[in-house]
């Protein structure tokens, strides 16, 4: 599958989630209201390391903190991108494309970076909703992203396409 179509195949694998999460939400929300208060108690501790996260070592927690979602992570823009410049060695009007590639990359990781959550919600309605902002954002980063690289994808020769088809894809932090 080419790049653009892999970004196709994982938008379409989200908007699949963010429509089960809608649909699962207004289930969850009358379960929930149902519960009196000790068994709303005992559900939100079904959260994940909920109890963990009271119990951590202030190293931990300061770990934690650095590691948090919406960190600035260069990483994830300029990397892929260098990467793409060392494979395709793009000149011209395919370095424009490029460059316009990298600014919608930046931006939608900037998106994604304010949707992230500052801590988990303690409660299974506020992961839920957290989740849902999280996927949303996942959507428009896509729609930021998607027609720049269509555009840079337009402009490489058959040789680049297959290199850039072919380029290992490597997770980023």
């Amino acid at each position: 599958m080419t790049p653009p179509g892999r970004l196709r195949a994982m938008t379409n694998r989200v908007t699949a989630t963010l429509d089960a999460v809608r649909i699962v939400r207004p289930a969850l929300e009358r379960f929930y209201n149902s519960l009196n208060d000790e068994q709303k108690a005992r559900f939100n501790a079904l959260g994940p390391n909920v109890g963990e996260r009271s119990q951590q070592q202030p190293q931990q927690e300061a770990n934690t903190q650095a590691e948090r979602c919406g960190d600035p992570k260069s990483s994830l823009t300029q990397q892929p991108i260098e990467r793409i410049e060392a494979v395709i060695h793009p000149a011209g009007k395919q370095k424009d494309a490029l460059d316009l590639l990298s600014k919608a990359t930046n931006e939608a990781v900037q998106k994604l970076q304010a949707a992230c959550p500052d801590e988990v919600p303690l409660t299974p309605l506020g992961r839920l909703e957290a989740m849902e902002k999280r996927l949303e954002a996942m959507l428009q980063a896509a729609a930021l992203v998607q027609p720049a690289l269509d555009e840079f994808y337009a402009t490489l020769s058959n040789e680049q396409k297959a290199r850039f088809n072919t380029m290992p894809q490597v997770a980023s932090q």
